[in-house]
């Protein structure tokens, strides 16, 4: 063992007595000392962000309205803007570009802020029917008079968020801003976003400085390693040792990546204290980085070292080098494209109607099956066209789900972006008599974050505003306040009848809520809570039961007969009792992978929850276990549901959908599996197997986000709700496909070594 020790030392001397080495480390040296001074300060939280609203078009619409009434919040702070102001607002319409809009809001939003800092804001005679909290009572029990003008612009800012609590979210106590040395860049945080900042810039610095420049600089570095050691008397001197050809080799080849091991460690340990010492930022998955580059660097440098083995040229060695990762590049980025581009016509939602079988894709366009031809025939279209314009856009829709009463679908209209949501989601619908022609309807109150259909038709949604059911009559009498080109109902007294006890409102972000088969129990799951909801003598839904939640992770919500089920994004399923919340069982079935959705069947007994790296989990509520089915396509599953008869029907592939019989051990009944297409065929077929067994060092990346941020898939729209489409993130098929190859590059380069006549 002595003398591989003694080439691996040797290897080392070598390297630090090359000036590289030492320019590395110096320019490693300069960027920690350049990322050391930032930091952040933390202040009184007052200003009003962009992320604040829920839905600026309907903000303004609201204050708007009540431009006339200036003893009411909405018409004091309409009057507080300015006329230049309220007449641009005046002429936005549906047509006004985006961009447009935005600069108005953010016109908007500006002088709101400067009027958050007057001392005359706050009127007692205005805000007289507000409910304020602790926080502001107190402040306003001083006096506003002995108030310094941070605490005055904080009672402001209260007093604004309870007025306005279903347009704006609640201001925190603390306002968090990055700074560099003496420069504050003034962008309010609070200490958890700041921190999720820094996760997010971690990320992007180790994959790409770390991941992309770094593997290529190492390559160049450690290039001349083996052909020294090859060299005419070099390599001499070695062989006339009693060691092994091949263990000499595996010893340089060690060598190199134990020194570039210690270069990383460097970069990568200075980062995590400042990232932990200057924002409380300890990543342990941080320090996991370290081997893990050090695994992609090996990948490459064993193509390196065999080329230098063949040819005994540095330079050939980093070209092949480079043809390889261009190799790796070309397949992966292919296969990339190809399964986005196609990825549109996976389903997303299925939806039995009795008489026929219904989808839509991930587009959000909708389609019927023919049972005579056996391929599904599209009955409505988003507009946008698939393709290019349809990667990495949101699914439309929450829904359509079947409304049995009225024979027609319901859905809302999602908007497509969360950071500027200029446009409130919308109802749509479209009935079989008409064609399945989807018309859109009105918007809902802000903050409504889900729909439900019952049984007798009732459209009811939910959200931190409240629970409103749908009044179909005052749509059809256009009885809704028009502004900003916007149907709006206005705090539920228009289109929507407000249903749950006003006083009992505790809702907060995230939230989600589910009626019960028999329809007489709502779940509710919001913020850090858990509530149970039952209909009063009032026929008002109240708060029979609330318990804490352990955490604030986002969570979808269903029930399985008398049982609550609440899976959350860790990858739990909370089995509750539906009377007492009391926790019978709990699941982790497929560790921590986020659950999407979850379905019901009519009777309750069966519930099917549905994962996002497209494998789903069934509970048998009468037995209290998982189900035992042989369901087929796990791993590739985009959408599940039931029908009346409790069947269950699942998707997968590019429109295959399977019928199984619940009450049958899940027997197949029925495949609704139209013919693919050749891109379709080339897709599976071909370059999907070649994609698998192909190397794919690119990909280690997915492990690095696995590492940094313990979440196996990534928001396409950055919001929380695990209901939309989301990239999953798969960190084993990339190691072990890794593996392979380097022990096959290693072990050939060690077979020509030891046969090669140097």
């Amino acid at each position: 063992m002595r003398p591989y020790l003694a080439v691996i030392k040797d290897s080392f001397r070598e390297a630090f007595a090359t000036r590289v080495l030492w320019l590395v480390l110096v320019l490693i040296t300069l960027l920690l000392l350049a990322l050391a001074p930032l930091g952040y300060d933390t202040t009184q939280a007052v200003s009003l962000q962009l992320s604040d609203f829920r839905d600026p078009r309907q903000f303004v619409t609201q204050i708007a309205s009540q431009s006339d009434n200036e003893s009411t919040p909405s018409g004091y702070v309409w009057s507080q803007l300015s006329e230049k102001l309220k007449k641009n607002i005046g002429e936005i319409t549906e047509e006004t570009p985006l961009r447009q809009r935005r600069v108005t809001f953010e016109r908007v939003r500006g002088e709101l802020n400067e009027t958050l800092q007057r001392h005359d804001f706050y009127n007692e005679e205005v805000w007289k029917e507000i409910t304020l909290n602790d926080e502001a009572k107190q402040l306003k029990k001083r006096g506003i008079d002995q108030l310094s003008d941070d605490d005055v612009a904080r009672l402001n800012r209260l007093a604004f968020d309870a007025a306005f609590h279903k347009h704006v979210v609640a201001v925190p106590a603390e306002s968090t801003s990055l700074c560099y040395l003496a420069w504050d860049f003034n962008q309010p945080w609070t200490v958890e976003q700041l921190q999720d900042v820094v996760r997010t810039t971690l990320l992007e610095l180790v994959k790409y400085l770390v991941g992309v420049v770094g593997v290529f600089a190492a390559i160049v570095i450690t290039a001349w390693i083996v052909p020294r050691m090859l060299d005419a008397g070099a390599i001499d001197l070695l062989l006339s040792k009693p060691v092994s050809r091949s263990l000499l080799f595996l010893s340089k080849f060690f060598g190199g990546c134990a020194f570039i091991f210690l270069s990383t460690t460097y970069l990568i340990v200075g980062m995590w204290l400042i990232a932990g010492l200057r924002f409380g930022v300890w990543s342990s998955g941080l320090l996991w980085v370290i081997p893990v580059f050090v695994f992609v660097f090996a990948i490459y440098y064993s193509v390196s070292t065999l080329a230098a083995v063949i040819w005994r040229n540095a330079i050939v060695s980093i070209v092949v080098s480079n043809l390889f990762w261009s190799a790796c590049f070309s397949v992966g980025l292919g296969y990339v494209l190809t399964d986005a581009l196609l990825n549109e016509r996976r389903t997303a939602t299925i939806i039995p109607t009795g008489e026929s079988l219904l989808i839509t894709n991930q587009h959000g366009s909708g389609f019927e099956w023919d049972a005579e031809f056996q391929t599904w025939i599209p009955i409505f279209e988003q507009p946008g066209g698939g393709g290019l314009a349809a990667i990495a856009v949101p699914y439309p829709f929450s829904g359509p789900y079947y409304d049995s009463a009225n024979d027609r679908l319901v859905a809302l209209r999602v908007p497509p972006t969360r950071r500027f949501r200029w446009g409130s989601s919308k109802l749509v619908m479209a009935k079989r008599k008409d064609g399945w022609d989807l018309q859109e309807s009105v918007a809902v109150p802000s903050g409504t974050r889900s729909l439900i259909v019952n049984s007798k038709g009732e459209i009811l949604v939910a959200g931190v505003s409240g629970i409103y059911r749908f009044d179909e009559n005052a749509a059809a009498s256009g009885s809704t306040v028009k502004f900003l080109g916007l149907n709006l109902a206005l705090g539920g007294d228009a289109d929507f009848e407000r249903i749950d006890v006003k006083s009992d409102h505790f809702w907060m972000e995230p939230f989600v809520a589910a009626l019960s088969p028999n329809e007489e129990t709502f779940a509710v799951v919001s913020g850090d809570k858990i509530a149970i909801l039952v209909k009063n003598d009032d026929d008002k839904w109240e708060s029979k039961r609330r318990i804490d939640r352990d955490n604030t992770d986002p969570a979808i919500v269903g029930f399985a007969k008398s049982d609550v089920i609440v899976a959350s994004q860790s990858g739990t399923i909370d089995v509750l009792d539906a009377s007492s919340l009391e926790r019978k069982a709990q699941y982790t079935p497929f560790r921590n992978n986020q659950p999407q959705l979850i379905r019901t069947s009519p009777d309750g007994r069966w519930v099917a929850v549905l994962f996002h790296h497209r494998k789903i989990w069934l509970f048998d509520a009468q037995t209290q276990e998982p189900a035992n089915a042989g369901i087929s396509g796990q791993g590739d599953i985009t959408s599940v549901a039931f029908n009346r008869k409790n069947e269950l029907y699942v998707a997968d592939r590019f429109g295959r959908v399977i019928q199984y019989d619940s009450e049958h051990s899940f027997r197949e009944v029925n495949r609704f599996n139209p013919e693919l297409d050749w891109a379709e065929s080339v897709y599976l077929w071909g370059l999907s197997p070649l994609h698998t067994v192909f190397p794919k060092p690119g990909e280690m990346d997915n492990l690095v986000t696995w590492l940094l941020t313990e979440q196996k898939t990534i928001s396409i729209d950055n919001s929380d709700n695990l209901n939309a489409q989301r990239i999953v993130i798969d960190i084993w098929q990339p190691l072990w496909s890794n593996l392979a190859f380097l022990a096959v590059m290693l072990g050939f380069t060690c077979l020509i070594v030891a046969r090669k006549d140097f």
